[in-house]
């Protein structure tokens, strides 16, 4: 095979990967490619890798995983990153920590996978721990690791851990929160009932704050009945969208729960 077809055919399946679509067809040619012997680089791999991520499919992912172990004796970055992307979507956790600890060399994108993996499917302490190795190895987190980290503590409790997570974010890498990250620390903060510190941290200057943002905190006011933090969510949501009756239902609870309805 000609070297511009193994070029149009990497094209091909880069552009179906993207797109998380054409599974069928990019399967075919590949599965032809190595039937006719021809050298699969690590382009079509991680593409491959990357469209049996977003369409689900684990065992054909697990196939060309197969197949890389033919192509290449160890993993290039990309390539660990791939797999590990694709393990920890499927919630195969052990695979994709087997493949991160086999990788000779790791970027940040390794780390980050692997800490977002362990967060998503509730390992916590394993994201916590993993992202203290990762800073023992120099290596500066980025704001997907930060907001990995944020939405496991979330999900577990750990506010003060959260906090400091939060503030070495700032202070130490000098990562500007995204609405994301406020979104994820006012969710932290108002679950633990910490509902001053969250309403403090929507007022701040730099933050822009959105309906649902305002929406997260006045049902947490409903969960630990605070009318105070509650009517000062409420009244926010109201001039941003006064059609909306879900807020004025949930204020009219709060009140309700204080004996005022």
């Amino acid at each position: 095979m000609k070297k511009i077809d193994i070029i149009s055919c990497s094209a091909l399946i880069m552009r179906y990967a993207r797109q998380g679509k054409g599974i069928d067809e990019c399967m075919n040619l590949f599965f032809e490619l190595n039937r006719l012997h021809v050298k699969i680089n690590s382009v079509i791999l991680c593409s491959m890798l990357s469209l049996c991520s977003k369409s689900a499919l684990l065992s054909l992912g697990r196939q060309v995983h197969t197949l890389t172990l033919k192509y290449q004796n160890k993993h290039d970055v990309a390539l660990g990153n791939s797999l590990i992307a694709m393990y920890t979507k499927a919630g195969e956790i052990e695979a994709a920590k087997r493949i991160f600890h086999h990788m000779e060399e790791k970027n940040e994108i390794s780390w980050t996978s692997m800490i977002s993996g362990y967060g998503v499917h509730g390992h916590t302490e394993n994201a916590i721990s993993l992202y203290k190795k990762m800073e023992l190895q120099g290596i500066y987190p980025n704001h997907i690791t930060v907001l990995s980290l944020f939405s496991a503590c979330s999900h577990t409790g750990l506010t003060s851990q959260g906090w400091e997570f939060f503030h070495n974010m700032v202070r130490k890498y000098k990562i500007c929160p995204s609405s994301k990250h406020d979104a994820c620390m006012v969710d932290l903060l108002a679950r633990e009932g910490c509902l001053e510190e969250a309403h403090s941290l929507i007022c701040r200057e730099k933050v822009n704050p959105s309906a649902s943002l305002w929406g997260s905190h006045l049902g947490a006011c409903s969960v630990h009945e605070h009318m105070h933090h509650g009517e000062l969510a409420a009244k926010n949501l109201f001039s941003m969208n006064p059609q909306e009756p879900a807020n004025y239902v949930v204020l009219a609870n709060i009140y309700a729960l204080a004996g005022l309805w």
